[in-house]
């Protein structure tokens, strides 16, 4: 429990109108899922503003509300209107992180942070797994890794939590910079470099740039764990600050902890032997997953919990145990025997490449669609991305192949360049889900089975929610 004027204390130039004795626990930015005493902070982004639900939230019973003083300049007479005292402030996303930097220092738990264009979300569920048996972990609930999302995870801890583990993402220069403000790591993970916004960012040059600010963020004597394989590894390694440790990870024969003799072991496993710098002795892995990628993402788990010394058999227990998150190469079964490998967490070139690699690979004589829709804020580079997208899907035989969205009609006009044939290639507009699904439902054999990826954005999942519908109703 806190005192309003406790956080008032923290975030500079504040101002209290009403009791500053007033206390609450939690903090809400939503009015729909606000909780009676709870404080409720409006912010501000490009597409929405809190501050239009401030009447909602003191009528659903908010203990007090944070707003920002230039819309009280505007709006006088909100005090009275509401009855609740108010916080103002001149920026509520900054307040809230510097609250959450304060919040943060009065558990100062083990701080593992990660960051990287691929694999975030995996390889944090993967550490907190492989960590689990040894400590009481927290870790970013979701995505929530941008400027609000590492904020409210951070405000989910508790005294019993010893180690938090927290994605870390950019959309624009100097966001990481921001982010390890309100906590700097002690291990600090980057997955890859790879071509994830770079519409945003310009180049793969501008991007590792700002990945790096994670390690440069390290605290004293902390533990940078890098990819080998990367083509930016020599770079992130030399941004490491003195007297931090180097962790690689990845195929390379040189990587610290390594990964050899990779197999896909039916549609829904794979095994490697992984091998450790100095170790005459090797251990079999096996995960219950697809794709080579997802063999990096665990050895970088693999490696923090090697630094932080959890016995080799309970990491590989640990590790053999994921069950993956929702909507990372995740199988569904529909009907007619069709399965579906539904990856539409996010999209990018790199991304899209290995999940086609993947499935491809698992096929094994069946029929094997692909279904891709739109990757986003890829910049001047949007359309020959997505003629490479394409052009992948023929070099490895899909029979069919679907796009979806603005420019899908490349992902089409790349495929045909490769020489797949006019009548494997099928194009819909983004509106036309449910007219995609049901030519589906009706069109691909018995037995098939379909990739499913697009960005986040594209709410490839409607398709999905279509069939389904169409399953059903036809019996």
């Amino acid at each position: 429990m806190f005192y309003l004027y406790e956080l008032a204390n923290v975030i500079p130039g504040v101002d209290i109108v009403g009791n500053k004795d007033i206390t609450w626990q939690y903090i809400s930015i939503d009015s729909r899922t606000i909780k009676k005493g709870e404080l409720f902070i409006a912010l501000k982004g490009e597409r929405y503003d809190g501050h239009n639900f401030i009447r909602e939230a003191c009528q659903k019973g908010a203990a007090a509300v944070m707003m920002e003083k230039g819309f009280f300049q505007k709006h006088p007479s909100i005090c009275e209107e509401v009855g609740h005292t108010l916080l103002l402030v001149e920026n509520t996303v900054q307040a809230l992180q510097l609250w959450a930097h304060y919040y943060h220092s009065l558990f100062s738990p083990l701080d593992i942070c990660i960051t990287g264009s691929n694999g975030k979300t995996t390889t944090k569920e993967m550490i907190a797994q492989v960590l689990s048996t040894n400590y009481q972990v927290w870790k970013s609930q979701g995505n929530h890794n941008n400027e609000i999302g590492v904020p409210l995870s951070i405000l989910g801890l508790t005294s019993d939590h010893k180690v938090i583990v927290l994605e870390m993402a950019a959309q624009k220069t100097g966001e990481i910079r921001e982010l390890v403000k309100i906590v700097n790591p002690d291990i600090a993970v980057i997955t890859n470099i790879g071509d994830a916004h770079i519409g945003l960012f310009g180049n793969q040059d501008n991007i590792a740039r700002e990945k790096s600010e994670l390690i440069l963020a390290l605290k004293d004597k902390g533990t940078a764990i890098l990819n080998r394989d990367d083509t930016y590894y020599d770079y992130l390694a030399n941004s490491i600050p003195k007297h931090c440790e180097t962790i690689s990870f990845g195929f390379h024969p040189r990587a610290q902890v390594q990964a050899n003799h990779f197999c896909q072991k039916g549609d829904r496993s794979l095994q490697f032997e992984l091998s450790l710098e100095g170790k005459r002795n090797s251990f079999p892995i096996f995960l219950p997953l697809l794709g080579k990628f997802n063999v990096l993402n665990a050895l970088a788990a693999i490696a923090v919990g090697l630094k932080l010394e959890i016995p080799m058999q309970e990491i590989i227990s640990n590790i053999s145990n994921f069950k993956g998150t929702d909507w990372h190469m995740e199988f569904l079964m529909l009907g007619k025997g069709v399965t579906l490998v539904q990856d539409y967490y996010n999209a990018n070139p790199t991304a899209i490449r290995e999940a086609l690699q993947s499935v491809a690979g698992i096929a094994r004589g069946r029929f094997k669609i692909a279904i891709l829709g739109d990757m986003l804020e890829l910049g001047d580079s949007t359309i020959d991305f997505h003629k490479e997208a394409g052009r992948e899907a023929a070099s490895l035989f899909y029979d069919m192949l679907i796009a979806i969205g603005e420019y899908g009609k490349y992902i089409i006009e790349g495929a045909r360049e490769e020489g797949m044939a006019k009548e494997k290639v099928h194009y819909f507009e983004k509106e036309e889900k449910e007219k995609a699904a049901y030519w589906l439902y009706k069109t691909i054999p018995a037995n098939s089975i379909l990739l499913m990826k697009g960005s986040r954005g594209m709410m490839m999942e409607e398709i999905v929610q279509y069939w389904k519908e169409r399953i059903r109703s036809e019996g």
